[in-house]
């Protein structure tokens, strides 16, 4: 075998010194990524148990506010019942004196005539 060139042997031995000083530096930040993995994995189960407990709360909030809902909206059925219910009645009772006001009015207007009241001012 012949014996390699300087520069061939030069270049070998700066590829694998250099190779091996970037294996080492990807090792260190994988050893940080895990590092920070773990942190990041604890925080997100503190931030998931806030959510949880909030989400229980908003939950609460929307029951109430459903039953609430519920409770006025019956009250307000009941009420434009009861509503309805008497103005049918103020209606029946307009309809059976419709024809004794207009009797009282015509009479009034009949008298005014002829006491000369009903005359307009020029």
């Amino acid at each position: 075998m012949k014996d390699l060139p300087t520069w061939v042997v030069n270049s070998v031995g700066i590829y694998a010194v250099l190779g091996s000083a970037f294996f080492l530096v990807l090792i260190i930040l994988t050893a940080v990524m895990v590092r920070l993995m773990l942190e990041l994995n604890g925080q997100v189960k503190q931030l998931t148990k806030r959510v949880q407990g909030l989400t229980d709360r908003v939950q609460g909030i929307a029951d109430q506010v459903s039953s609430v809902t519920t409770e006025v909206g019956s009250r307000a059925t009941g009420i434009a019942r009861l509503v309805d219910e008497h103005t049918g009645g103020a209606l029946r009772l307009l309809e059976i004196a419709a024809p004794a006001l207009f009797i009282i009015g015509a009479v009034i207007k009949i008298r005014n005539q002829a006491t000369g009241r009903g005359r307009r001012r020029r």
